[in-house]
């Protein structure tokens, strides 16, 4: 890690790393000639000697060359002497240029070899010919740099609103990043006379506080919203950021009152315990309208049953009669019976059933024929398994066979509506009585309203 000592060339500007060389017991406040880019200049020591790492270490590190003595102080003198007469001459060569320039300052290098004007302007200006006839006056090197308001005001000097010397003057080495947001955040007035500093920009001071203001107010209430107080509800009509306390306009009195946060998260916090005692208590209306705990339903006789057994076949059956699949509405049957006696009527006149009711009729032959009550009813009452129970009935109908095998019935017909009674013939109609009538000589036919009658040339 490289050993390096503070530099400062102004009262407000930056900090510079330079190696001490051997001048290890250097202090701040100390006069010193460095080497720069520019060749040597004056400055002042702004910070110790220490240790930093690499990475804060800008470009080359340049040395110090030698502690100031009182000819560098007399000749430096010397030299800012000639500036009145610097800037006449200069302004001089201006106006013969007609260059829309204004000029601010004039300095010379501390071993004289290099002047340097600043000026500025609206826009850039080209210069050029400005510089030869400048260089052929003073017999030395010359520099023209262009700067802005805030330049101008640092390079200056003044004092602000405030009283106080400028900032960027004294100590501010760099020009801070400021916004209107920050003075409303602050509560200040939005005119430009009032937030504006020397060089007609934002007053660099705002951004000062703005941090705090920010924190302080993250803590108190807004502006407009209500508030539990000692004396009860009201609305925040004021925040006061230096004093950290919002005043309250009470609900009930009408009061303006001023009160500290910590006062009124007080007040919450009693008032929040009383709410929750008085809903356990069932006084607030939160707490009445609350419905009852609803009691478990009781298991129906047949859901009973049913865990009691255990035969599978019984389980079904009770399955079965819960759910109330076993038996048919009497309006679905109704419209089902209708449906096939007009389906029916049609295949008579030799229609062509309708699609939905043709796949209807496919569904309804290829769904399995459930038990009516009666059979599941008989196989409770007995306890007998379900398939003995219906090969006993089928025996005693006759439609058992050997081997226990079922033979299916053949299965009938609907029977077919009597036919339609026939109609009479219809009259015959002669062609001459079909023509359409004449209309009488010198008057034409029916026109339609778009068709438009054609002139005879």
């Amino acid at each position: 890690m490289p050993t390096v000592v503070g530099i400062r060339f102004k009262d407000s500007g930056k900090i510079y790393y330079f190696d001490p060389q051997e001048f290890e017991n250097l202090v701040q406040g100390d006069a010193v000639i460095v080497e720069t880019v520019r060749g040597p200049e004056l400055a002042k020591v702004a910070s110790d000697i220490k240790e930093v790492a690499d990475a804060e270490i800008i470009g080359e590190l340049k040395p110090v060359i030698r502690r100031a003595e009182q000819a560098d102080f007399d000749r430096l003198t010397q030299l800012n002497a000639r500036h009145e007469d610097l800037l006449s001459r200069c302004s001089e060569k201006i106006v013969e240029h007609a260059l829309p320039m204004r000029l601010i300052k004039a300095e010379y290098s501390f071993d004289g070899s290099r002047l340097t004007f600043y000026f500025t302007a609206e826009k850039r200006v080209d210069f050029r010919m400005l510089v030869r006839d400048l260089a052929r006056t003073f017999k030395t090197r010359i520099e023209l740099r262009q700067i802005g308001p805030r330049d101008e005001a640092k390079l200056l000097g003044g004092i602000g609103p405030c009283g106080r010397l400028l900032c960027c003057a004294t100590f501010l080495p760099d020009y801070a990043r400021v916004s209107i947001k920050m003075a409303k955040d602050q509560d200040l007035p939005l005119n430009p006379s009032k937030i504006s500093g020397v060089c007609g920009r934002l007053l660099c001071c705002l951004s000062y506080e703005h941090e705090q203001y920010t924190q302080i107010k993250a803590e108190l209430p807004r502006k407009g919203s209500w508030v539990q107080t000692p004396d009860g509800p009201g609305e925040v009509i004021a925040v006061n950021v230096v004093r950290e306390t919002v005043t309250v306009l009470l609900a009930e009195s009408a009061v303006q009152e001023e009160y500290k946060p910590e006062v009124l998260k007080e007040a919450t916090a009693q008032v929040a315990q009383v709410a929750r005692s008085r809903n356990a208590e069932g006084i607030t209306p939160a707490a009445r309208m609350a419905s009852p705990p609803r009691e478990p339903r009781q298991p129906s006789e047949r859901r009973l049953l049913r865990d009691e057994i255990e035969n599978p076949e019984v389980l079904e059956a009770l399955a079965l009669l819960e759910e109330g699949d076993w038996e048919e509405p009497r309006e679905q049957g109704e419209r089902r019976h209708q449906g096939e006696r007009h389906q029916g009527e049609r295949r008579h006149q030799g229609e062509r059933p309708h699609q939905g009711e043709r796949h209807q009729g496919e569904r309804r032959s290829e769904r399995p024929r459930q038990g009516s009550n009666a059979e599941h009813l008989s196989i409770l009452d007995s306890g007998q398994p379900h398939d003995a129970q219906r090969r006993q009935r089928m025996q005693q109908s006759g439609q058992g066979g050997q081997g226990g095998q079922r033979h299916h019935p053949p299965r009938q017909p609907a029977p077919l509506p009597p036919p339609a009674p026939e109609l009479p013939p219809p009259p015959e109609i002669e062609p001459k009585d079909l023509a359409a009538p004449q209309p009488p000589k010198g008057q034409g036919g029916p026109q339609r309203p778009h068709q438009r009658r054609r002139k005879k040339k």
